[in-house]
C-alpha cells in the first residue's frame, strides 16, 4: 500500500472527487484527515471513514492547526461560482492559508487540484500542454482565482514546499457528479437540449481516476515539483453528452457558433508516473446511459 502509515489531509470533501480521493488513500493504507464546513457533514464522514475536521481555508490558525501532523495535502476544494470576493476568499486566500499551515506543518507533499481552465479559452484548433501559458488576469472569475492559487503553489515550491499541480478536466462520475448524474438530472428536467455543440471536445477524467493520479502525485519522486494535466482523453459531446441525451430520446438542438476544439495534452502524466486509468470512458458513458433510461 503505496500510504502506508501516512496521515493524508484532505479539502473538498463534499465535492465531487473530494470524497472519492479519501477513499483511495484510505485503501492505500493512509489515516485521512477530512476538512468539512459544518457539523452537519459528520456523518458522512463517519460513513467514508475519515477524521472530520471542522474549520474554513480562510482560518489561518485553524489550518496550522488542523495540519500538525500531517504528512501530504491534497487540496480538492473550490469554489465555482462567479462572485468575485467569494471566489478569493476560497481559491486564493484559502490556497494561501492551507500553504503556510502545510509549511509550517513541515507536510513532505502538496497536491493540488487546479483545472485546464487555467489556459484560458481558444478558437480553432488548439492543444495545450504544460508549458503553455496560463490566462492570468482572465475576465472569467474562476479562471483567474485558479490561476492565481498555481502562482501560490509555484512561490511555495521556490521556498521548499514539495508541491504537484493536477490540472483536470470535467470529474466525471456515475454517482455524486455535475458530469455523471446530476447531468441526467439536467437532461431529464430540459424540454429541449440546445447548449451543446456535438463537436464540442471535452477533457474528461473519471473521479476515481483522478483519486488514483492524487496518489501517484503524493508518492512517486518523479512527480515532485511538476505539474500534469489530469484527463483521460479528449471525447467530443457527441461521444458524451448527446449519447446521454439520446437515451433519454431528448430533442437536440445545434447551438450557433463554432465548436470548442481546444484539446489537452496528457501523456506527461502517463509517461512520468505510468499512470494508466481504471475507470475508462466507453464503459462509464454506457452506465450513465443506463440511468438516463430511469428517467424517461
Amino acid at each position: 500500500m503505496r500510504l502506508r502509515d501516512k496521515v493524508v489531509f484532505v479539502t473538498g470533501i463534499s465535492g465531487t472527487a473530494g470524497d472519492k480521493i479519501a477513499t483511495k488513500c484510505l485503501r492505500e493504507g493512509a489515516r485521512v484527515k477530512g476538512l468539512i464546513r459544518n457539523k452537519e457533514q459528520v456523518p458522512f464522514c463517519n460513513k467514508l471513514g475519515i477524521t472530520p475536521i471542522i474549520g474554513d481555508l480562510t482560518d489561518r490558525e485553524a489550518m496550522k492547526e488542523a495540519l500538525k501532523d500531517v504528512d501530504i495535502v491534497i487540496h480538492a476544494a473550490a469554489y465555482l461560482g462567479g462572485d468575485r470576493t467569494t471566489a478569493e476568499q476560497s481559491n486564493i486566500q484559502g490556497v494561501q492559508s492551507l500553504v503556510d499551515g502545510a509549511i509550517t506543518a513541515g507536510a513532505k507533499r502538496f497536491v493540488h487540484i487546479s483545472t485546464v481552465s487555467v489556459y484560458g479559452h481558444f478558437e480553432g484548433e488548439v492543444e495545450l500542454d504544460e508549458a503553455s501559458d496560463l490566462a492570468y488576469g482572465h475576465s472569467e472569475v474562476y479562471t483567474s482565482t485558479k490561476c492565481e492559487s498555481e502562482r501560490i503553489l509555484q512561490d511555495a515550491r521556490d521556498n521548499g514546499l514539495k508541491c504537484v499541480i493536477l490540472r483536470p478536466g470535467i470529474i466525471c462520475a456515475e454517482n455524486n457528479s455535475h458530469w455523471g448524474d446530476r447531468l441526467i438530472a439536467k437532461l431529464a428536467a430540459a424540454e429541449k437540449v440546445d447548449w451543446i455543440h456535438p463537436e464540442d471536445l471535452t477533457p474528461w477524467v473519471h473521479a476515481d481516476n483522478l483519486a488514483e493520479m492524487c496518489v501517484l502525485a503524493a508518492t512517486h519522486s518523479a512527480a515532485v515539483n511538476q505539474i500534469y494535466n489530469a484527463v483521460d482523453g479528449n471525447y467530443t459531446e457527441n461521444e458524451f453528452t448527446v449519447r446521454i441525451a439520446r437515451a433519454m430520446n431528448k430533442t437536440l438542438i445545434i447551438p450557433d457558433g463554432n465548436p470548442i476544439r481546444m484539446t489537452y495534452n496528457c501523456n506527461k502524466i502517463r509517461n512520468d508516473l505510468g499512470y494508466r486509468p481504471i475507470n475508462n470512458f466507453e464503459e462509464t458513458v454506457a452506465q450513465l446511459e443506463e440511468q438516463a433510461q430511469y428517467r424517461v
